[in-house]
């Protein structure tokens, strides 16, 4: 699943953000405590997640009229999701969304966390509360006040069991929201049990039952949008069309035809309007990646989403810096489905691992800046990553130890195996998938097929449940093992169906220690339990790949792939 791209900046950046809100450091629980809960359930009206008919018409009059002035064309690939933004999970309708929508704190030009509709932030001595400050005048899109509650409203929508929301583990796992999980399950009904509240029209306090340094990298637009309540109430599912939408953001949403574009223009209700110099935004939809560099060629694309890794090198000789490669936070792995005979062997699972070449397959097949990885998580500075048993054995030990795995769960010449592995027709998925395919038939005499569809194919693929292998990727939320695990927490329950108790047992027990080495050093060990159970086969850390015009100012490659509009310039 294609999570979105958060910060990936060096740890530093978090402390040192931190260390700049500590000035104002205080504790202020008592006071949160005494205020009574205003949380109300907006969550009744059960949101479409597929792509609606949206067109240009009926652009409230008081929000932003498009302008013809500067505009920016930017690639965004071949489909576009969702734009709800408490249920969009994918990275690059991420991009849109951060356009239109800002969070209690926001990500700048490189991607690292500032101050957004919250001006400032006070963490409480024990980590578990943490208070934002809103900016005075604040207004929606079409004048309406925006509050502190909108931000509360979002949050429970989110994780609210009606929304079926991707995203509601982020508030149970990644961060620990009091009571959020109770609501989740449905245990609870009342909104006001979660550790979410809104005492004044400026403040927003949450509570956690867990220390979670990582907190404010899932408070953005992504994660945490607020919700203009009477839109929803209004029109139901219909609340995100152009004429209907109602953001808070530096644009506002003025077209979106599916399948063609979706087109934003600047929002002059914006806190910041003043210093926004690009007028309008075009997410233009491409055919494939190789469609879209035709167009950043002739000048109709500014921006790429990808670059077919193919093209990488020629590109470069021809264009030189315009070509953006840089380290990202998506790790790159082979899943396969445990509920599903003959996937449910772990000796069949760990023997398809072991056949993987990944030297071959990531350095003379992919290429184009991936690296193979051997664990789950992303080589992170400082944290003690295991990794799958066959990285330390020779070619010829993997190779007998697959066949003998292979023969062990009841399979050989006589009795193959037969699947199909679902991918992206994404040009480096593809290859990736069809040369693992290859192997496993050279070094097992496996059965292998490959379905590469588009991406709302390959997603539903996912959804349906009937996969056999799932050509997979996750991208980090921020520079921690946290983001990547508590996605595989079989609590989060994202798809996969399976339990792990030393998992879950190692996690619990992370999630309390505040110093960094001693939780790193203990989420290890749930990572460890996730690669012997192989769950996935884990196979490459992926980078950014982008075509970037000569034109455009203000462009930062940065891991979380994280490129806010409102920073961008274009020169005449």
């Amino acid at each position: 699943m294609l999570l979105r791209k958060f910060a990936f900046v060096a740890s530093t950046t978090v402390l040192l953000l931190l260390g700049a809100c500590g000035e104002e450091k205080k504790n202020e629980q008592a006071a949160a405590e005494q205020a009574a809960p205003t949380a109300s359930n907006v969550a009744e009206t059960a949101p479409s997640t597929t792509n609606e008919t949206q067109t240009a018409s009926a652009v409230p009059a008081t929000t932003s009229k498009v302008s013809e002035g500067t505009v920016l064309n930017r690639g965004i690939g071949a489909t576009i999701g969702t734009l709800d933004p408490h249920i969009n999970f994918l990275a690059w309708e991420g991009w849109v969304l951060d356009d239109l929508y800002e969070g209690l704190v926001a990500n700048d030009a490189g991607g690292a966390v500032i101050p957004g509709a919250a001006e400032k932030w006070d963490i409480s001595d024990d980590g578990l509360t943490y208070t934002f400050h809103l900016r005075d005048g604040l207004t929606w899109s079409n004048g309406d006040k925006l509050t502190a509650q909108d931000f509360v409203d979002g949050i429970i929508r989110t994780i609210s069991p009606e929304t079926a929301s991707d995203k509601a583990y982020i508030f149970t796992s990644t961060i620990r929201v009091a009571g959020a999980q109770g609501l989740v399950d449905g245990k609870s009904k009342d909104p006001a049990s979660v550790g979410i509240s809104a005492p004044d029209e400026r403040t927003v306090v949450l509570k956690l039952d867990a220390p979670a340094p990582h907190t404010l990298f899932v408070l953005g637009s992504f994660y945490a949008p607020p919700l203009h309540k009477p839109s929803l109430e209004k029109f139901g599912k219909d609340f995100i069309k152009p004429g209907n939408i109602v953001s808070n953001g530096a644009y506002t949403l003025t077209e979106n035809v599916p399948q063609s574009q979706v087109t934003l223009g600047k929002n002059p209700a914006y806190w910041d309007a003043a210093n926004v110099k690009i007028d309008k935004v075009v997410y233009r939809v491409t055919e494939d990646d190789s469609t879209a560099v035709k167009l950043w060629r002739a000048g109709e694309l500014d921006t790429t989403a990808d670059i077919p890794t193919a093209q990488i090198d020629p590109l470069k000789e021809e264009f030189g810096d315009q070509v953006h490669i840089s380290a990202s936070t998506e790790t790159n792995y082979m899943s396969f489905n445990i509920s599903k005979p003959p996937f449910d062997n772990i000796k069949l699972r760990q023997a398809l691992s072991m056949a993987i070449d990944r030297d071959t397959l990531v350095n003379k097949v992919v290429k184009g800046g991936y690296v193979v990885n051997y664990g789950y998580v992303v080589p992170i500075p400082g944290y003690p990553a295991p990794q799958v048993a066959e990285a330390t054995m020779s070619k010829e030990d993997r190779i007998a130890k697959a066949k003998a795995l292979y023969a062990e769960a009841g399979f050989g010449p006589d009795k193959p195996v037969s699947l199909t592995i679902e991918s992206s027709n994404n040009d480096a998925y593809k290859k990736q998938a069809e040369t693992i395919a290859v192997m496993w038939k050279q070094v097992l005499g496996v059965d292998a097929k490959v379905n590469a569809q588009d991406r709302d194919g390959w997603l539903a693929a996912f959804n349906s449940g009937g996969w056999d292998v799932f050509n997979d990727n996750l991208i980090g939320d921020f520079p921690g093992p946290e983001t990547y695990l508590a996605y595989m927490d079989p609590r989060a329950d994202v798809g996969y169906g399976w339990k792990s108790p030393e998992f879950e047992a190692a996690f619990d027990k992370a999630m309390p220690i505040t110093d960094q080495a001693e939780r790193w050093k203990v989420l290890a060990e749930a990572e460890k339990a996730l690669l012997d159970y192989y769950l996935t086969a884990p196979i490459a850390s992926s980078p950014n790949r982008h075509l970037i015009a000569k034109k455009l100012q203000g462009w930062v490659d940065n891991p979380a792939d994280v490129h806010p509009t409102r920073f961008m310039s274009v020169a005449p």
